[in-house]
């Protein structure tokens, strides 16, 4: 024993060596006063215990003899030693000298095991070792691989979506709340890590693991709390996202993430410090560790994705899938005839408001109405809940009491299986005359009042009717007169300042066009330049939308559009032979922002070719 010390002590740090020395030569010297016959026990505490959990297994010696101790061999158990004590006691002059091995049993099934004892005359001891959870032993062997298993299988199961790597370090989980949807669907998601604390760490977002599924509104800061697993503490950060399905199948969903976790960079064997502390956080804490990466992934879950059903759909649904509801309200009750109006569109409720979209007011022929704008507030995290404006503006064809009509929205309702139309209430407007209609419609009498020269039937010459009152005080002609000719000076002046200033607005106009072209040429060679870094770090997300807005500012002139209303959809033939490539560079810039798809250096190059192509198309004369 003394000598296998002391190989161990080599290893140790010289506090622990210079400790063992001492306590070796006290005990060399030490002379018994009266010898004691030799003898060995073994107790296990506890005797049962469920799979993850470890028993403790004591071995004492005592007596003047030298005993040695050899570690049992069971299938399905795993003997460690963790400590070992020595203890002298003197009693009635007898020197009664005793050292207790401790040793760490760690199961790998489960199961009812039989420890032989530790000399041929000890009774053997017993251990049942129950499922996690508390459930009765199974004696069936198990299969191989199992009891690997079973170790990262430690505070979770399969069934509620917790599996911990296989050091017992981190898991991944994701919860939703169903699993049957429908096309275009959006279900909120809750995206779970766990860490435990001390042994891992990781600052990445998880990846989606899947090209069948976008991941919309990933909430940038995740909550943050504490967790207990297996008694072991964790940390766990929860994101809150949308998942949407992009066609109807079945499929199975996962996420993923890096992380780094501490392994030990030696033996169990060769550690002192290991074997004194036992406890695997000091281990990894003391102990001789390195850092290493590791992917961690969630249990997969499985989704039935439906179509959206052709029965029954309305003419004017745009792809809203959940359960919405509507009002409409008017910037003002009374107007002026010219004037514009803001009609507005509330859309509640949840499902998934990116598809949510309307025209509003079209073809009355009561009001002349222009493109409305949308605006959507959030009411949660994940943007699942929340409210979504419309603002139109609106002029009235006519003066009078005017009737705004009621509008709809048509939405797919995925709990009742069918599409639902809702309508809002018509609003009653009351538009007042200009001032000009109402200066030209008075009667005489109050047009007088006003200042208006009324209209009078009799002011022209009758045929047969001699002026006589009338006499010329000149002979020269009007055009000729000082009061003729101040009104002629003032109309020149009048007109050449009109002429000035008509001129400064056109300058300014232009130098504000030069400006503003200018500025889109900068953007354009920025969001070029951000292309080129994002492909040579290989970042599919950024390449794709520095790539989209590249071409919204290269296509802006040709479309007469503002480069952030431009859509595939408003890409056609004036784009030349790439408005297909076009079409689907913007849809993969949508879908390279959630399924973490990256495509290689060939994807690159063919797509920074086609951005180049638009932009030198779009400079030429």
């Amino acid at each position: 024993m003394r000598k296998a010390l002391h190989r161990r002590a080599i290893r140790a740090p010289a506090a622990v060596t210079l400790l063992l020395a001492v306590l070796t030569a006290a005990f060399t010297h030490a002379a018994p006063a009266a010898a004691a016959a030799p003898s060995i026990d073994a107790t296990i505490e506890p005797a049962q215990i469920s799979l993850g959990e470890s028993a403790q297994l004591t071995i004492t010696t005592s007596g003047s003899g030298s005993l040695s101790v050899n570690l049992p061999v069971v299938a399905g158990l795993e003997f460690r030693v963790v400590g070992q004590s020595r203890r002298i006691e003197i009693i009635n002059g007898a020197t009664l000298d005793s050292t207790s091995t401790i040793i760490r049993v760690t199961p790998d099934e489960v199961g009812v095991f039989t420890i032989p004892g530790p000399s041929p005359h000890s009774p053997p001891l017993v251990l049942k070792v129950l499922q996690a959870g508390g459930s009765g032993p199974s004696l069936t062997p198990s299969h191989p691989g199992s009891a690997a298993l079973n170790s990262f299988l430690r505070g979770g199961s399969e069934a509620n979506g917790i599996r911990l790597s296989p050091d017992g370090s981190a898991y991944i989980r994701l919860e939703v709340p169903k699993r049957e949807i429908y096309v275009g669907e959006s279900v909120p998601a809750e995206i779970q890590v766990g860490m435990r604390n001390g042994f891992a760490a990781s600052n990445s977002l998880p990846t989606l693991n899947t090209s069948d599924f976008t991941l919309n509104n990933l909430s940038l800061k995740p909550d943050q709390s504490g967790k207990a697993i297996d008694g072991k503490p964790f940390t766990v950060f929860t994101w809150h996202t949308l998942l949407a399905a992009i066609k109807p199948g079945t499929y199975s969903v996962s996420f993923s993430a890096p992380f780094v976790v501490r392994i030990r960079s030696q033996p169990r064997s060769d550690s002192l410090i290991d074997d004194l502390l036992g406890d695997p956080f000091m281990q990894n804490l003391f102990g001789a560790s390195v850092s290493k990466n590791i992917t961690v992934a969630s249990p997969e879950t499985e989704f039935t994705v439906l179509p959206l059903p052709a029965e029954g759909r309305p003419t004017d649904f745009g792809g809203a899938v959940g359960a919405f509801k509507i009002t409409t309200d008017v910037s003002s009750p009374t107007n002026i005839a010219g004037d514009p109006l803001t009609l507005r569109m509330h859309v509640t409720g949840i499902g998934n408001f990116d598809r949510v979209e309307s025209n509003m007011l079209t073809g009355d022929p009561q009001w002349k109405t222009y493109q409305p704008k949308a605006t959507f507030n959030k009411t949660d995290s994940a943007g699942y809940h929340g409210e979504k404006i419309f603002e139109q503006p609106l002029i009235a064809s006519q003066a009078g009491e005017q009737t705004i009509p009621a509008l709809s929205f048509s939405y797919f309702d995925p709990a009742a299986r069918r599409y639902e139309t809702v309508h809002s209430a018509p609003l009653r407007v009351r538009v007042a005359p200009s001032a000009a209609d109402s200066a030209a419609t008075l009667p005489p009498a109050l047009a007088s009042r006003a200042g208006v020269p009324a209209a009078n039937p009799t002011n022209g010459h009758r045929p047969d009717h001699a002026v006589t009152e009338a006499r010329a005080n000149s002979l020269v002609p009007l055009y000729l007169r000082p009061a003729f000719l101040s009104i002629q000076s003032a109309l020149a002046v009048f007109f050449a300042a009109a002429w000035a200033v008509l001129r400064r607005h056109e300058r300014n106009a232009r130098d504000l066009r030069l400006q503003r072209e200018r500025l889109r040429q900068e953007a354009l060679q920025a969001s070029q330049k951000q292309m080129a870094a994002a492909a040579a770090a290989g970042k599919a997300a950024e390449f794709f939308s520095a790539a989209r807005t590249a071409l919204q500012l290269a296509l802006s002139p040709l479309l007469q559009k503002e480069p952030e209303h431009i859509m595939a959809a408003d890409i056609d033939t004036r784009a030349g032979s790439d408005s297909e490539a076009i079409r689907k560079l913007f849809a993969y810039a949508d879908e390279a922002n959630y399924s973490g798809s990256a495509p290689g250096a060939v994807d690159f190059e063919r797509w920074t070719r086609v951005v180049s192509r638009r932009v030198t198309a779009e400079k030429a004369p």
